[in-house]
């Protein structure tokens, strides 16, 4: 379904990561309707680079890991068509290069990641700058258009902490799964 189409529900999704010092990387990718009500959600299995891969992609591992590992299978599950893709993890942005439409990074303003201050293309909203990469397909004002009116209704960096909960959540309910199957009582 094209995001375009008169029929589907406007929404924006929202991708980010986490880093679990003992599983690797877990991914979670959340639909929102411009309400800010969640339509799909979906989470990642945990990612692991191994030692010969921290080795050959060495500065680029993070980028290939986020984005076109966890970024591009998150992605590609969701069944609902979305007019734009936020994240917070910079490292996330090499996913415009693998999917159709708007990819950007929700910053605030003044921070150290900044990457607005690069000659890339960026636009304020809400007291956030959202920004692209070099190799970004979207236009400041139809981006700004796509998202205000989410933003009326949702402060644009609190889905990301939903999406970590949540990860937290299914990783907790997965730890105890695990535990149950090997502490299960001894027959009587």
């Amino acid at each position: 379904m094209d995001a375009n189409d008169g029929n589907s529900l406007p929404a924006i999704g929202f991708l980010t990561a986490l880093e679990d010092p003992t599983h690797g990387w877990f991914g979670g990718y959340l639909v929102l309707s411009h309400l800010g009500r969640p339509l799909e959600f979906h989470c990642s299995t945990p990612v692991q680079p191994s030692r010969a891969q921290k080795i050959l992609y060495g500065p680029t591992l993070r980028p290939y890991l986020l984005g076109e590992v966890i970024g591009q299978v998150l992605a590609s599950r969701a069944e609902l068509a979305v007019q734009a893709v936020l994240t917070d993890l910079p490292e996330m942005l090499s996913l415009a290069l693998l999917i159709d439409g708007p990819v950007a990074c929700v910053e605030t303003p003044g921070s150290n990641q900044s990457l607005a201050e690069r000659a890339v293309p960026s636009v304020e909203i809400a007291g956030l700058r959202l920004v692209g990469t070099s190799t970004c397909n979207w236009e400041p004002s139809d981006l700004q258009q796509k998202i205000l009116p989410l933003a009326g209704n949702v402060q644009l960096l609190e889905p990301f902490e939903r999406i970590r909960e949540a990860i937290h959540e299914v990783q907790r309910i997965s730890d105890l799964s695990t535990n149950d199957e090997h502490e299960k009582p001894a027959a009587a």
